[in-house]
């Protein structure tokens, strides 16, 4: 007789067909594990503790079962040719999407998925890319996603000058990486955002 499987986080079904992990020696199905780690953010209160920011997100019904997502997933190898330093993106698509779902998720490189956090909790009472100078000016700050460093924009007289500034520039660095992006959604909604 064979056990039932146990869900993933409660609420994933693996349904393989082959071992998707053995002991010895340690080898992991990797579609596997992309999986398990979205459960986890979804699901897991553990990781809810240090990553308060997935409280409140879900996985589709269809993805909650592994050969859904597998499926997903081998189709995205076929566009990106490999998914090796790739992350998993629930809202570059929808910046208020909550859902782990196939017409909202993307895989984007570790450049474009740390250009468009948005870090709100981080900035103070200034708007994005606006601090305060001892002189009582406002700098516009912005960064450069192709050399990894924050470039300076200039001072202006008001936090909402530089904050324009600042979405100008980060606009003009989205369009730069849309080009470059092999996801024509991903594409467009970059061009679409700090517009």
């Amino acid at each position: 007789m064979v056990r039932p499987r146990r869900l993933i986080y409660g609420v994933g079904i693996n349904d393989a067909d082959y071992p998707t992990q053995r002991k010895n020696p340690y080898w992991k199905c990797p579609y596997r594990q992309r999986w398990k780690c979205m459960l986890e953010r979804c699901y897991s209160t553990k990781f809810h503790l240090n990553r308060p920011t997935y409280i409140g997100c879900g996985v589709c019904e269809d993805w909650k079962t592994f050969s859904n997502f597998r499926k997903w997933l081998i189709s995205q190898e076929e566009l990106h040719g490999s998914l090796d330093g790739l992350h998993l993106d629930k809202d570059i698509i929808d910046p208020d999407n909550k859902i782990y779902s196939p017409d909202k998720c993307a895989f984007v490189s570790g450049v474009v998925n740390t250009f468009v956090t948005d870090r709100g909790d981080d900035r103070g009472e200034y708007p994005l890319g606006v601090c305060l100078r001892p002189s009582g000016r406002y700098q516009s700050q912005c960064g450069n996603p192709f050399i990894g460093e924050q470039i300076t924009l200039g001072t202006f007289n008001t936090p909402e000058e530089a904050h324009e500034a600042w979405r100008n520039c980060k606009h003009g660095f989205a369009c730069q990486l849309a080009d470059i992006v092999k996801d024509v959604r991903v594409a467009e909604a970059l061009r679409l955002r700090y517009r």
